[in-house]
């Protein structure tokens, strides 16, 4: 099945069970919520992405391109952060300098920092999952590992499936608009006629090509029984099991070498404090 963003490999991450991969990045974005320190942050983060990169063999390139706006709109939190940050006043604050009225201080860095890494870490755990899971095999695993009914699990991965033909259908109105000579530039009104001449077209297709499926699973009699079979069954294997102990080491090791010196759940590491 085409996906927006699912990147097609045969590696370590692909093969894994989707559920594996689904409760890893969960309880990423948990410690990302619950620890507050940027360098918990900055590591968990920098441990996906590698992971991405290495395991999923996804190409760098590709990889930058999904980060790059969130980087982007990172370092606008980073710095509305700083600028609107209010220190605690029992808090050992240092002021770093003073613009106009403004004042930086340390802890106001910290804390835009691990703002601004925890998107980074919960886009990248995101990343993680979605690039390395088949849809088809996500829901198999949600309908024969959690009994989410096959039902809603198909009717949802058939209507996911709409998602990248109605981006290609479009493409293609939008090229038969341009032989056409129809111009899509112009003031509001014609920009809004423009509009609706694409998405008049782009709904009827898509009203048709659901009356479709729908016909071709009543045909093949969806729905008529309680229970299915299911030509690939959804199993748990050594690597999963594998890569969940490996999550919980680097997670837990990571906790329990920033809590030995000091730092965990400092926003300034006692080193800069």
């Amino acid at each position: 099945m085409p996906s927006l963003l699912y990147h097609e490999e045969d590696t370590f991450l692909h093969r894994l069970n989707p559920l594996t991969k689904l409760a890893t990045a969960l309880l990423l974005m948990l410690a990302l919520t619950v620890i507050v320190t940027p360098v918990f942050s900055l590591y968990a983060t920098a441990v996906t992405v590698a992971a991405i990169g290495i395991l999923g063999r996804v190409p760098p390139g590709r990889l930058a391109r999904l980060l790059l706006p969130v980087a982007a709109l990172s370092l606008g939190v980073v710095w509305t952060t700083i600028a609107f940050y209010v220190p605690d006043p029992s808090s050992r604050s240092r002021p770093l300098w003073m613009i106009g009225g403004l004042v930086v201080t340390d802890q106001g860095v910290a804390y835009g920092l691990v703002v601004a890494l925890r998107m980074l870490g919960f886009f990248s755990a995101s990343l993680l999952f979605v690039l390395t899971t088949d849809p088809t095999d996500f829901v198999q695993a949600l309908i024969q590992r959690l009994h989410l009914g096959y039902r809603i699990g198909y009717g949802a991965h058939a209507a996911y499936g709409f998602v990248p033909l109605l981006d290609s259908e479009l493409a293609t109105i939008r090229a038969a608009h341009r032989i056409r000579g129809v111009a899509g530039g112009g003031g509001p009104v014609e920009r809004y006629r423009y509009v609706i001449s694409l998405l008049v077209p782009l709904l009827a297709g898509a009203v048709r090509r659901a009356e479709r499926v729908a016909l071709a699973m009543d045909a093949r009699g969806f729905g008529a029984y309680p229970s299915r079979t299911f030509y690939r069954r959804s199993t748990f294997g050594r690597a999963d099991l594998a890569f969940a102990v490996g999550a919980l080491v680097l997670i837990g090791g990571c906790l329990l070498v920033l809590a030995l010196v000091g730092w965990l759940g400092r926003l300034v590491p006692p080193i800069f404090g």
